[in-house]
């Protein structure tokens, strides 16, 4: 369940993320007046509320196991789905390095859960 837990929690929070950089492509943000048009922007609202909604099911994911079991997977869901939507949606650039990094970061996280796992 507590898998479950995490992945709902990437999906919801960078879903919110993702419609946020959406309605920020072309605004610059400059002045105090774009930024309440931005914050009162009905996207906006949504993201919003998807990243709070995102914290909840993070929260309860929490009380299922362990702090360090849970952050990391938690993060290494996020970062892979967070990955894969820059890619994909906002054709961001994933360059050999940047992959090798992918890897290493997706790595550490599945040795420190399964050790973390182990002393548990």
């Amino acid at each position: 369940m507590m898998i479950l837990y995490t992945i709902i929690y990437a999906t919801l929070s960078v879903s919110g993320v993702s419609l946020i950089k959406w309605q920020l492509n072309e605004r610059k943000l400059d002045t105090l007046d774009e930024w309440i048009s931005f914050a009162f922007n009905f996207y906006f609202v949504i993201a919003s509320l998807l990243i709070v909604l995102s914290w909840l099911v993070l929260f309860k994911a929490l009380s299922t196991n362990s702090l360090s079991l849970i952050i990391p997977i938690a993060t290494g869901f996020n970062f892979i789905l967070t990955i894969c939507v820059g890619y994909y949606l906002f054709h961001d650039k994933l360059s050999l390095v940047s992959f090798v990094g992918f890897v290493m970061i997706i790595g550490g996280i599945v040795i420190l859960s399964l050790n973390n796992q182990a002393h548990a």
